[in-house]
């Protein structure tokens, strides 16, 4: 992205893991965008939630990018950009992805028609209800509230759960549908950046797992995470784009 445009894009879906894979996409959107990175750059990255793996590697390579080149470097959360992918929706939308043991990585977004800073009207500016959640697919499903859309890799695995609690009034939006667009990661990055053109820090910008390593985790997958409350989805947090 350039001045607000989007030069180049890639979406590819694949079982193994990215490291290899990552590099090539970046190559092929930089040559098809005829562009090279130069210092006063930036490379946005997505930090979580997600696999823990994908996280490592993803941010790794960010890292090596920005370090080598010069860039700033912005970590943007995985949730928040999938949000800003979705197609219009009406009442609430549910950012999912399948966290494995059973478990759910949600956010809730609703559209705020207040006011910014400025003063200005917000045009229906995206916001975020609360933080991001680890959570069983029923107790998510028992706290939404028709009409609302579910978008994310959690709908193919959890889409019956849905369903069946929410009935004809929940909209399920598949990921292969409606993948994850790196363009709405580069559009919030850009957003930051127009407040704070230094970004992150390039040493201590991590990933947000939500739940512990596997290797640290002493809940069995029969006892999931710290219980789902209605009110955690109460505090406002705009999406700046």
């Amino acid at each position: 992205m350039r001045d607000g445009d989007v030069r180049a894009e890639r979406i590819e879906r694949t079982v193994a893991s990215h490291a290899g894979t990552l590099p090539r996409l970046v190559d092929e959107v930089l040559a098809e965008a005829g562009e090279r990175p130069e210092r006063g750059d930036a490379v946005a990255v997505a930090i979580g939630p997600g696999s823990f793996t994908g996280l490592r590697i993803g941010l790794s390579f960010a890292k090596g990018l920005a370090f080598a080149s010069g860039l700033a470097i912005v970590g943007v959360p995985t949730l928040d950009a999938l949000a800003l992918a979705a197609l219009p929706w009406t009442g609430v939308l549910c950012a999912a992805l399948d966290a494995r043991k059973q478990e759910i990585y949600a956010a809730l977004f609703t559209r705020d028609d207040g006011m910014c800073e400025d003063g200005t009207h917000d045009g229906g500016a995206i916001v975020r209800l609360g933080e991001p959640v680890a959570v069983r697919a029923r107790a998510l499903a028992e706290v939404l509230t028709p009409p609302c859309s579910v978008i994310g890799d959690a709908v193919e695995a959890y889409g019956g759960v849905f369903r069946e609690v929410l009935g004809a009034g929940v909209d399920l939006l598949a990921s292969d549908a409606h993948p994850p667009r790196a363009s709405a990661l580069a559009r919030l990055a850009a957003a930051r950046l127009a407040r704070d053109p230094r970004g992150d820090d390039l040493v201590t910008l991590a990933p947000g797992y939500i739940r512990p390593p596997e290797a640290e985790l002493t809940q069995s997958a029969g006892a999931p995470s710290a219980p789902l409350l209605a009110s955690s989805f109460v505090d406002k947090v705009r999406l700046l784009y």
